[in-house]
Parts: structure tokens; sequence; C-alpha cells
């Protein structure tokens, strides 16, 4: 059997797969082919071994074991259904990753990126949509993909609500989260600018105020350039992600329930959710001071 087989198989036997991991493990599966030139299901713990050390070589520890744990529940499924005896994967051990310090943003480079916004030339003339964007993923920590599937629909501006639908969350899982009023009013001048609006559409849609934008929906990728141009001016790394983890520390760090930032960040596992509060050394020096 060929592992392209076997991964038609694992989709039909979980049809709720996002497209997303479904691409993830095609592009796993790709690699181990193009890397170890074996396409079917019968490897040694040998071969295993070498595809994992060439990928060391060229990517990290952590990327690794990624592609491991992929590889390791495909296999796992074709040892439940009888096609193999034991699932070679599970004889390789995962390789250790170094703890690494979670990226945030500074009250100072959130400045520095504002002003860019505010008062460059050319960002200055959307201001009011850079800055929506950058509002709601400050306050809600959602992640890029979830703020393009962002629909009129979905805001509740009565009970100051924002529902996130699943097929855009990375597990699968819809959630509900507050609005505050620096986001209500965010989105009214949003509603207020965007013409002929239908409900079922996109509540962040920049092809709809900028021309040059090819199609009519805003992508991932969009969000991505921008971020990365807002970077290189600034030269400061930033992007949606930091700011999710930013958020994140800041809400651990004032004191709140874990469980209620565990359900804002829409993590299953609460393990999850304090991997992404980084430790500031202020706060260590406050427990300090009480010892």
């Amino acid at each position: 059997m060929k592992l392209e087989e076997l991964l038609t198989l694992y989709q039909q036997e979980k049809p709720q797969l996002s497209p997303r991991t479904i691409q993830k493990y095609k592009s796993v599966i790709t690699m181990f082919i193009r890397d170890s030139e074996i396409s079917g299901i019968y490897i040694t713990h040998n071969k295993c071994v070498e595809w994992r050390n060439k990928i060391l070589k060229r990517s990290s520890a952590g990327n690794c074991n990624n592609y491991h744990r992929h590889m390791k529940s495909l296999f796992n499924f074709a040892v439940k259904e009888g096609y193999l005896d034991t699932n070679v994967f599970k004889s390789i051990d995962f390789l250790k990753v170094n703890n690494i310090k979670r990226k945030t943003i500074s009250q100072a480079t959130l400045d520095k990126l504002l002003t860019v916004i505010k008062y460059d030339e050319y960002y200055s003339h959307h201001a009011w949509f850079y800055l929506a964007m950058i509002d709601v993923f400050i306050f809600t920590a959602i992640r890029r993909r979830q703020l393009i599937g962002i629909r009129w629909c979905d805001i509740n501006f009565d009970n100051k609500t924002l529902y996130l639908d699943a097929k855009y969350s990375k597990n699968n899982n819809d959630n509900l989260v507050p609005i505050n009023q620096i986001l209500i009013d965010h989105f009214l001048v949003l509603k207020r600018k965007s013409k002929n609006l239908r409900q079922s559409e996109q509540v962040f849609n920049i092809t709809k105020f900028i021309n040059k934008y090819k199609g009519n929906r805003m992508n991932e990728e969009h969000i991505s350039r921008l971020f990365t141009k807002w970077s290189n001016r600034i030269d400061i790394q930033v992007s949606p992600h930091r700011f999710r983890h930013t958020t994140a520390t800041k809400i651990a760090n004032s004191g709140c329930n874990l469980k209620s930032l565990q359900k804002l960040l829409n993590h299953r596992n609460i393990k999850t959710t304090m991997s992404y509060i980084e430790v500031n050394i202020d706060d260590l020096r406050k427990i300090q001071s009480i010892l």
C-alpha cells in the first residue's frame, strides 16, 4: 500500500479533519517520500531515523517532532486497521526541544507600529481598517485565520459578543468571546464604510477598500504580508500570533483565572494555555519579596 492510499483511508475514517490538517499530512508524506525515496508503508526503523536526522540538519527539533507526530498518527491507524503489525514510528523517541522564550510585543514596539499606521503616507489612508484589525488581535487573541473568518452575522452588538466559527479554528471548536466598546466602535466604522453590506460577508475584507488586491476576499497571506512590511519598517518582528502570546501573558499576569484564559484562547488543554504565558522577571521579584 502507498502512503497516499493510507492517507485517503485515514481521511475517510476521520471525516472531520480540517482542510488545513489534511494538507499538513499531505505535505509531511510528500517530504518523507522525497527524503527517504520510499513511497510504501513498509518502512524500517533505520530508515525512519535517517529521515528524522536529515530533517534535523535543515530544520528545528520542534519541526522534526511535529512531522514525527503526523506520521505516528497515520501509522497508528494502519496498525488499527490491520495493514501493519507494528507502528515503526513508535520505536523512535521524540527529540528534546529547548524551551524557547515566547515572543511578546512590548508597549514601545506597539507604539512604533501604531505610529507607522497612523502617520505613514501610504498606510494612514486606511488606518481605520488596520487599527481595527490590530485591536481585534489584541483584545480577542484570535489567530489570523479566525480574523478572516469573521462575518457580520457573527457580531452581536446587543450582547457585545463575537462568534468564532469552528471551521476557522485550529482545533475545530467554535467559540464565543466578549467584545468591548473599543471593538464595537471599530466594527461600526467598518460597517459604515462597507458598501452593499450583506450579513454573510467578511468583516475584514481589504480587497473591498484597496483596489490593488486581487480577488474579492481577504486571506491569511494578505495579513502576513502586511505584518512583514510593518516589521521591516520598524525593524522589529510583529505578527498576529505575537499579539496572541502578548494578550495571554498580560491576562495571566493580571491574576485572571487560567480556565477563563483557556476559554478565550480556545485551547483544549490547559497545558497549551500555560505554554503561551511568558514569565516576567519583575513578577518573579514580587513573588520573591513575599518570601
